[in-house]
């Protein structure tokens, strides 16, 4: 288990993570979420031992990773572009990376890279955008370490290549490498993931993918008798997604304390018809649009 307990970092006197929790199996995929510049590479960063916590600690099997050097062997970081390796082949990569990680399986990586239809033996620097977002994706997979964290894996990546790449994602994780991929292409995630990770104002809430709104956030398609209850729509317990004339789509908050749905259920409209709640829905009422209604 990867457990990350009460986690703190702040960059540039700004912080940036404040009091993240939550817990990780091996074998689970987790997809982490959020709007840009919230913190997601960091926090990957931070779980990969790259980056050092300002306090709290991440654990690997109740072992801190950043007091133990040797535990960060289990937790590869995938970065969305490979800097850090321009200068070197592909192969030089591997190399390299065969010496630090003990399981590295060097036949999976060249059969990878031959699958990706990558060139072993070029310069990374000459590579395109979704050719390093490729190499990079093989080239963690190969260490065969327990936890892989993803950084926009398929980011400038092709159609065709796209499916190749979750392809290997899906087979590693059915093989039991505990996959943390964050990603903005909410659709992939709530098909390929069993957790969600939210990250907001520095914090992260965990969702069940099958059931990402909990049954606190529902999604309705609401037709008004008359006009429009324009103050009850403005309220912050609804989140209005369209409406063409009567016909509106609303997120609303059915926790009993807010009471938005009773109040919806005395105006009387023509219609409530409940619609699934998706995770672009859940995206949308906790960290989107003008209104805050997370």
């Amino acid at each position: 288990m990867l457990t990350v307990r009460n986690l703190h970092k702040t960059i540039d006197r700004r912080p940036v993570l404040r009091q993240v929790e939550f817990a990780v199996a091996q074998g689970q995929v987790a997809g982490l979420i959020g709007r840009n510049g919230t913190g997601k590479t960091t926090l990957l960063k931070t779980m990969a031992g790259i980056m050092d916590p300002d306090s709290g600690t991440v654990e690997l099997g109740g072992r801190s990773v950043h007091r133990e050097p040797s535990l960060k062997r289990e937790i590869v970081f995938v970065p969305d572009s490979p800097e850090g390796w321009f200068g070197y082949t592909a192969w030089g990569c591997a190399d390299l990376y065969e010496q630090v990680y003990p399981r590295f399986d060097m036949p999976y990586f060249k059969e990878t890279m031959r699958r990706l239809k990558l060139p072993i033996d070029r310069n990374v620097r000459h590579f395109s955008k979704g050719m390093r977002m490729m190499f990079s994706t093989a080239l963690g997979l190969a260490t065969k370490a327990n936890y892989i964290l993803l950084d926009e894996p398929t980011n400038g990546v092709d159609a065709i290549a796209k499916k190749q790449v979750l392809s290997l994602l899906m087979e590693a994780a059915a093989e039991g490498t505990a996959l943390i991929i964050s990603s903005h292409l909410l659709e992939e995630l709530e098909r390929m993931t069993d957790t969600i990770l939210l990250l907001k104002d520095g914090a992260v809430e965990s969702h069940v993918t099958d059931d990402v709104a909990g049954g606190r956030v529902a999604k309705l398609q609401v037709v008004f008798a008359g006009d429009a209850p324009e103050e009850w729509l403005a309220g912050r317990h609804v989140y209005v997604l369209d409406h063409i004339g009567r016909v509106y789509t609303l997120l609303l908050n059915t926790e009993p304390a807010s009471g938005a749905y009773e109040e919806l259920q005395r105006m009387e409209p023509l219609l409530i018809e409940p619609l699934p709640v998706k995770l672009d829905d859940l995206y949308v009422w906790k960290v989107g649009g003008e209104t805050d209604v997370g």
